[in-house]
């Protein structure tokens, strides 16, 4: 992994991080914006992605509340939501090597978001064959997906909690070293 994060660290300046971040945070509104409609659908229901796991029975009460004009949503808020752990991931990174020098703080911080990218797009795939397969559903393939989505909402959390303070710790060295967010190197 330690050829990967040199290569990774080329990439790491505030310019970039602040982009990166930017791009999460309008990804996110983006997301909370389509979500409304399904959470309406499904009387205060949260979709799957934001469940902590889930069953046949959760998975067929979800997608027959939606309709069939509310799955087609949910198909397109997947399609919105591929970019969000690309970006989330990204943005925690680069803000753990604005921050971090040890090469071991590094490698170890940078675990969680990876976890979270790659799950939730393996989840959001899972997620389309439910929806184009549905109301034909086995209960082994629902709790494989529901597994995915706990993975992915375990490195979510702690890549939600890396982020920030990887954010506050990159400030305050930037601050203490005398460099300028501003100039973006």
């Amino acid at each position: 992994m330690e050829p990967t994060l040199d290569r990774l660290a080329k990439w790491a300046t505030w310019k970039n991080a602040l982009i990166v971040l930017a791009l999460f945070v309008l990804n996110t509104l983006a997301l909370d914006a389509l979500d409304r409609p399904l959470l309406e659908l499904a009387a205060g229901e949260p979709k799957l992605d934001l469940r902590f796991g889930y069953d046949l029975a959760t998975v067929q009460m979800l997608f027959r509340s939606y309709g069939e004009a509310g799955r087609s949503l949910y198909l397109c808020n997947l399609l919105v939501d591929t970019p969000f752990p690309i970006f989330g991931a990204t943005a925690t990174i680069l803000f753990v090597f604005l921050a971090f020098d040890r090469q071991s703080a590094r490698t170890s911080l940078v675990i969680p978001p990876i976890v979270f990218a790659i799950t939730d797009l393996i989840e959001n795939i899972l997620i389309v064959f439910m929806l184009q397969r549905y109301p034909y559903l086995s209960p082994s393939f629902v709790s494989s997906v529901s597994l995915v989505t706990q993975v992915k909402r375990a490195a979510f959390y702690l890549t939600a909690g890396i982020l920030p303070i990887s954010l506050i710790v990159a400030i305050i060295k930037a601050v203490m070293q005398g460099d300028t967010i501003a100039s973006g190197g």
